[in-house]
């Protein structure tokens, strides 16, 4: 009986093991497919979002872009004429084959059409024109585009923009013809197919109408039928959705959309798609493996001395997640041990819970960080000053750049700028690139000898001591007095700058530089200078210019660069950098950038002339201010309207000064410009601390009885001067306001 009775519980024993054995195995393989089901379903949800958001910037790139193109030319032919009226005595047809336009007109603030392409003397009117007459109000936008539509009954699509002239006597409307609009749409499909990335290998196909292929990251097949290149039928490929395709051979998820007169195909490889799942899954099929033998030896143990009831409990909370229920809890309390294997359980489900979600963190943090970087700008507002221009740009060859340029004032009479490559790219090269950018700033900043080659030697000390990524940095760093044209500079294995001087070849600033930044951590840099003239530029790029390539293989080269640059007539930062950048592209003609491609000029123009008088802050401070202004103005012969417009400024803030501040005096310092001609005048008081220029302006558009008393003075200033400025130094507040005199 007692022998009976062991063998029926040794049988049962073994068959709640073979049984726990079962659901063991089972539940794995259910959770190893759901964890695969659920990484699967989440990579095909990413790569939906990916390429719709790329389908969307895409979209919105070419319409942005095209926009930002005609109203940048519309602004350089305002900014050249000045004001209303200029456009009738030049040759239009001149003009508009210069800026590859179609139409121009010249309204002024009647809304008459006073010089153009056709129309001239008539009012403007209809659909057309009337978007426009909104630049003619105070409160109205300085620019603005118009959608492309057809001009007249013939159907002809043309696209419009517009911008106000300098001193609001009126706008220029331009227009792109429907054959140019067209160019330049092909010219932006090209553009985004050689630069556009979608995850590591996606790439974006522009099919016209005809169902041809016109833009491809394999140019090879541009001029083929997409059917024939792809095996996709244009007319049957859907739009507005994902779907899958094979392309060459290789399967993808695809999304296709119209993008102007285009059809867009976007296409990410299924390999670049389901790259994380298959990483993710063999690490948590062996942990899953682990954890589950442990759990089924655990449990068998533990089988002779427990009921199957429990056992049965135990075994349907695990069918339940093995189903997928990974909410779901095993509670099993009936003895400590089955407690402990409830707990196994439930933690073995949070772990595959926290396995996901540090999964998604990790996947949601580098997307972060690429917005970061993306995000990360350069300075954008440059200086126009009565010594000095700069201009500068970077053109990144991937989405981020390893280039950069910085510039920045030391104290009142001296000016750094700099231009640097980073060795590596994309978001590691846009790393280090922030850092060695704030600190080459900081330390010249903190460097009262204001030397760039001290800057550069402890910079290079900086980015030794901790260079995990073993990149290095080219740099070249100038600092400008502004009283002599004086340029002391110091080149750590950049490329060498070119001088450039009126009636002279361009000159290369040659000679031996130092090793670049980030090699050896007790490098020495040698300290050089230039003398500029009044009138001379000098020209900083990196190897993204020289070392741009053609398809056939050819680099742009030294000789090229300073053939381009002796072209240019003038010496304007801004015409300098349009050249060179056009010349590039012309010559790389569509082939892809493998470096950034980074430009920053810098023009002297010369130290003012200064004139300097204190005035005592009482009531008859306003008169004598007049007075030295006037004489010091009609020595430099001012012509009469700036000459009113600066006497008009000087008395709204000299009485404020007078009236307000509590100073006990004051001190008028007037600075002449060479290029353009023009005064700045600077008012300095030792009074309270006040920004004008913090304060919001008046609302005009009010009734006179209910908009509040003051700032019309100021607003007047604002709207006379070519430029306004206040800043709190050295216990005084200093207000300065520029007019030109052309």
């Amino acid at each position: 009986m007692n022998i009976a009775k062991m063998n029926e519980r040794q049988t049962l024993t073994f068959q709640l093991r073979l049984r726990l054995l079962v659901l063991v195995a089972v539940s794995f393989v259910v959770a190893i497919f759901v964890l695969w089901k659920g990484e699967t379903i989440r990579s095909r949800r990413d790569v939906e979002r990916l390429l719709q958001i790329n389908y969307r910037d895409v979209s919105r790139g070419f319409t942005d872009r095209a926009d930002y193109q005609l109203v940048s030319i519309a602004r350089d032919i305002a900014n050249r004429l000045g004001s209303s009226g200029k456009l009738a005595s030049e040759d239009v047809a001149a003009l508009c084959a210069e800026e590859e336009i179609a139409e121009i007109y010249d309204i002024d603030t009647r809304g008459i059409v006073v010089g153009g392409s056709r129309l001239v003397g008539e009012k403007v009117h209809g659909e057309q024109w009337s978007e426009f007459l909104v630049l003619l109000k105070p409160d109205g936008p300085e620019s603005m585009a118009q959608p492309d539509r057809p001009r007249t009954s013939d159907g002809k699509v043309f696209k419009y923009a517009a911008v106000r002239f300098p001193d609001r006597s009126g706008y220029i409307e331009v227009g792109w013809s429907e054959e140019r609009f067209l160019r330049y749409l092909r010219q932006r499909a090209y553009g985004y197919t050689r630069s556009w990335h979608i995850d590591e290998r996606g790439y974006i196909i522009f099919v016209d109408g005809a169902g041809v292929i016109t833009s491809h990251a394999d140019m090879s097949l541009a001029g083929k039928t997409l059917e024939a290149a792809t095996g996709l039928n244009p007319a049957a490929v859907p739009t507005g959705t994902v779907f899958q395709a094979t392309i060459g051979g290789e399967p993808v998820f695809c999304y296709a959309g119209p993008v102007r007169d285009y059809l867009a195909v976007l296409a990410n490889p299924e390999d670049d798609v389901f790259a994380s799942r298959n990483r993710f899954m063999p690490r948590m099929a062996a942990v899953q493996l682990v954890v589950f033998a442990a759990l089924f030896a655990f449990v068998s143990r533990m089988l002779r001395r427990r009921v199957a009831g429990s056992v049965r409990q135990i075994g349907g909370a695990l069918r339940r997640i093995a189903g997928g229920d990974l909410a779901g809890r095993a509670d099993v309390r009936s003895c400590r041990e089955f407690s402990e294997l409830s707990d196994n359980i439930n933690a073995t489900v949070d772990a595959l819970r926290t396995a996901a979600a540090e999964r998604i963190r990790r996947v949601e943090q580098d997307l972060e960080l690429g917005r970061t970087i993306q995000q990360a700008s350069l300075p954008m507002e440059f200086p126009d000053e009565e010594c000095w221009r700069l201009d500068a740009c970077m053109v990144a060859a991937r989405e981020v750049g390893g280039d950069f340029y910085d510039f920045f004032p030391l104290g009142e009479t001296h000016r750094a700028f700099l231009v640097a490559d980073v060795s590596g790219k994309g978001v590691t090269g846009a790393l280090y690139m922030m850092n060695a950018k704030t600190l080459v700033k900081d330390t010249l900043l903190a460097d009262p000898s204001r030397d760039p080659a001290a800057a550069l030697a402890r910079v290079n000390a900086e980015l030794c001591a901790n260079n995990p990524a073993q990149m290095f940095i080219t740099a070249w760093v100038g600092v400008l007095d502004l009283e002599t044209g004086r340029v002391a500079f110091a080149n750590a294995g950049h490329n060498p700058p070119l001088v450039l001087r009126d009636g002279v070849v361009p000159e290369w600033l040659r000679g031996l530089s130092g090793i670049p930044l980030g090699c050896f951590g007790a490098a020495n840099y040698r300290p050089r200078e230039v003398v500029l003239a009044p009138g001379d530029a000098l020209f900083l790029y990196t190897d993204g210019v020289t070392e741009a390539m053609n398809p056939a293989g050819e680099l742009f080269g030294d000789s090229r660069l300073a053939a381009t640059l002796a072209k240019v007539p003038s010496r304007e930062p801004r015409d300098l950098g349009a050249a060179v950048r056009k010349a590039v592209v012309s010559f790389v003609n569509g082939a892809p950038r493998a470096d950034d491609l980074t430009i920053l000029s810098v023009r002297y123009l010369g130290a003012p002339e200064r004139r300097l008088k204190t005035f005592p802050c009482d009531a008859g401070a306003m008169a004598a201010a007049a007075a030295f202004l006037e004489e010091v103005l009609d020595g430099a012969d001012c012509p009469a309207r700036p000459k009113a417009q600066l006497m008009v400024a000087l008395d709204e803030i000299v009485s404020n000064v007078v009236r307000c501040s509590g100073a006990s005096g004051l001190a008028i310092e007037v600075r002449f410009g060479r290029d353009p001609r023009g005064a700045a005048v600077s008012v300095s008081d030792d009074g309270t601390p006040f920004d004008p220029l913090a304060v919001p302006p008046p609302d005009t558009t009010l009734p006179a009885d209910k908009r509040p008393i003051g700032g019309l003075g100021l607003l007047l200033v604002r709207k006379t001067m070519d430029s306004v400025a206040y800043k709190r130094a050295h216990g005084c507040n200093i207000f300065t306001f520029r007019k030109n005199f052309a």
